[in-house]
């Protein structure tokens, strides 16, 4: 079966190549959607509903401007105070399929302890515009790292925490924002490169990920922008984003202040398999350092 699928998606790549598209959207899963973010749609760790926060922010690439669907969890009026966390989704339609995930980071050291933001990309759920590349992706994290900033967050309050294609803009974020570097960052079951990802897809097929797609995005690469406080979680049974590529770059990255969460035999959903108790208490620890 898993051959069966590598040959369509060969298959699939030579017909995209070859008709001179591009395969970002065929990676990319944002389609338009209802957001809820109620304790109705939520099985454990609920949240206070008064302080759920909906609200759109301008993201801005070279003049193309976007308005994102945001949602806020936690007092507006303490982000002046409070540590926050900027939370980058995976790649699901819209925001309200993580908005459990979001509930959880509001109940990390007790309910609303933190500060929770978490948004939709362009293209997904309700944003507008179309994900592009990875630059796009850069701006519209800067557009919500701007709002917090001028909600009264310094970067010193601020983790960044990205999931599967979140890692992507986590990453460059805090490598190359012109917003803010914060002293925080986490990358949840992140692949390496596009050039990985297409390999990871076609089996051993030698091919640069530039012919099919100009996405241009480079973990390893902004890593090496990176030396603050990094954590990264991963599944050793990951079959989406390689356990052995990513393994390989944290291994030969010398930041002395990483550290590493290996849950043997979870998959790419790796801190539901880990468990909430364990991945909050991992969450406390770096967000004491």
């Amino acid at each position: 079966m898993l051959n069966k699928m590598k040959i369509l998606m060969v298959a699939t790549l030579g017909f995209l190549w070859g008709c001179n598209n591009d395969v970002d959207q065929l990676m990319l899963k944002g389609e338009p959607g209802e957001y809820k973010f109620t304790n109705a749609e939520l099985s454990n760790r609920f949240v206070d509903e008064s302080l759920v926060h909906r609200f759109q922010v301008t993201s801005n690439y070279q003049g193309s401007k976007a308005q994102l669907e945001c949602v806020y969890l936690g007092d507006l009026g303490l982000i002046s105070q409070d540590t926050i966390i900027l939370y980058l989704h995976g790649n699901a339609p819209n925001m309200d399929d993580y908005w459990q995930r979001a509930a959880d980071f509001a109940n990390i050291g007790g309910q609303h302890r933190f500060g929770v933001m978490m948004f939709d990309y362009r293209g997904f759920g309700n944003s507008e515009g179309k994900t592009e590349h990875i630059k796009t992706m850069l701006a519209d994290v800067d557009a919500c790292m701007l709002w917090l900033k001028e909600h009264g967050l310094t970067q010193d309050r601020l983790l960044l925490y990205g999931h599967s294609l979140g890692t992507m803009p986590a990453a460059e974020a805090n490598a190359f924002s012109d917003v803010m570097r914060t002293p925080w960052m986490v990358l949840e079951a992140p692949q390496t490169t596009d050039d990985v990802l297409l390999q990871d897809a076609t089996g051993s097929l030698s091919l640069s990920a530039t012919y099919v797609t100009d996405f241009g995005y480079d973990i390893p690469s902004a890593l090496g922008e990176f030396q603050k406080h990094f954590l990264w979680i991963h599944g050793t049974a990951d079959d989406v984003a390689s356990y052995p590529n990513m393994l390989h770059v944290y291994e030969g990255y010398k930041n002395p202040l990483k550290d590493a969460v290996i849950v043997e035999g979870a998959g790419h959903e790796v801190v539901d398999e880990m468990g909430f108790e364990p991945w909050e208490s991992k969450m406390l620890e770096l967000l004491r350092k």
